[in-house]
């Protein structure tokens, strides 16, 4: 009876817009939290780096989960010694997190006794959390005093990182509850892009438009759609696991630069959650110099994937490319639930050897808690003057517009 009055009382703090509905049920789902603890390289990569930073960042340390779901993470941060873990999640998959937290409470035969006392369940968005509904949270005697943890953990995390715009509330959470020199995990997030050559993938989506090209369905002339359903299939990025193969250019030979590319232009773009505002997250460019291909190929649009470092600043420069502290979705590494995607041209691109593809990707929130995507990008044309465009795509990718496509890649 005391469980239902306080999930009562609980119940207004979780307040979802009606777009919101569909996204909190769809986490709610055990199907799902099993989808995602199975991938064994998250929850690995999760594990590992919060077992190995447990002494300063854990041990003894309050910290909170944003987006905790099945409270894995928050799991793995009691397993690292922290006094008690907040586990702030939205959906109604708190309700068996809570079961947990029963069970390991129990004075016949407990389950995870070890866990007693030292987490927390916070049913509400993070952004709705204040004191009062922490400390009513708070179990056994801990206090939550001046209102700030040593340590934010989670893994809000979407296709290419930052779709379903979850990321934000780890930037919230860190501007309202984070001490100075608290700890995030992961640190940082790295958006990763490559020229991509898949010829069957880019006939398969350029059917989907042209199939409207026609004078005489049924007596009926479907044309008036074609332009409309073209620009629809080829706005829409195509998720699923695709082979290192179709990856031309540099990705094959990271020992081989680019002479024309600028130097502060790179394939990569990271996002540094311990320092990002929130402003600068909802809105940037990406500057795009996809490195000279080796051979002449043509290249039907971008791959792009996302990398995590779970390195603190101070760790940077003794272990740069620890692959303990790291986790990637790349298509060179074992698959994630995450998988990677490929944003198609509507045009396919011919380059030669030599050559390579500058510009930009300018990255905008959308109310579909995603973004879109505006591509402005070209061939130079020559060595010597790499502002002049030899040829120039332009292209506009709606990443909630998401369909699939997967491969199985060997690896």
């Amino acid at each position: 009876m005391h469980n239902e009055m306080q999930e009562e009382s609980l119940a207004k703090d979780v307040q979802y817009e009606e777009k919101d509905e569909a996204y909190f049920s769809y986490y709610a789902m055990l199907t799902h939290q099993a989808q995602m603890l199975q991938d064994s390289v998250r929850t690995s990569a999760y594990q590992m780096a919060i077992l190995k930073h447990a002494e300063p960042f854990f041990e003894g340390a309050k910290v909170m989960d944003v987006g905790a779901g099945n409270g894995i993470l928050s799991l793995f941060a009691i397993q690292a010694g922290a006094e008690v873990v907040y586990a702030v999640e939205a959906s109604g998959v708190v309700s068996a997190l809570r079961r947990l937290v029963e069970a390991a409470s129990q004075e016949d035969s407990p389950s995870n006794a070890w866990l007693r006392d030292r987490l927390a369940v916070v049913h509400a968005r993070i952004e709705k959390v204040d004191m009062d509904l922490l400390k009513r949270c708070t179990p056994g005697p801990v206090a939550f005093e001046d209102g700030k943890v040593d340590t934010i953990i989670s893994e809000c995390l979407g296709v290419l990182l930052v779709h379903e715009r979850m990321c934000e509330s780890f930037i919230e959470a860190r501007d309202r509850f984070l001490k100075p020199g608290g700890a995030m995990f992961p640190r940082t997030g790295t958006l990763c892009f490559s020229l991509l050559n898949d010829s069957r993938l880019y006939q398969e989506v350029r059917a989907r438009g042209e199939w409207w090209n026609t004078n005489n369905f049924y007596g009926v002339d479907l044309t008036p759609f074609a332009d409309a359903a073209r620009m629809e299939a080829f706005s829409s990025p195509v998720v699923g696991c695709f082979s290192p193969t179709h990856i031309v250019g540099a990705q094959t030979d990271p020992n081989t630069a680019c002479s024309v590319c600028p130097d502060d232009a790179v394939n990569r773009y990271v996002v540094d959650f311990s320092t990002i505002s929130l402003e600068n997250l909802r809105t940037f460019d990406v500057p795009i110099a996809l490195d000279c291909v080796h051979e002449p190929v043509v290249v039907h649009g971008l791959g792009a994937w996302f990398d995590l470092s779970f390195l603190q600043p101070e760790e940077e420069e003794e272990n740069p490319d620890n692959p303990q502290f790291a986790m990637t979705t790349s298509p060179f590494a074992p698959a994630t639930h995450w998988a990677q995607i490929r944003l198609l041209f509507p045009e396919p691109l011919a380059m030669n050897t030599g050559q390579c593809l500058l510009g930009s990707l300018h990255f905008q929130v959308n109310e579909r808690r995603s973004y879109d995507i505006q591509a402005d990008l070209y061939v130079p044309l020559s060595n010597e003057s790499s502002n002049e465009p030899l040829f120039r795509r332009k292209a506009f990718w709606k990443l909630d517009n998401q369909t699939y496509s997967w491969e199985t890649t060997g690896i």
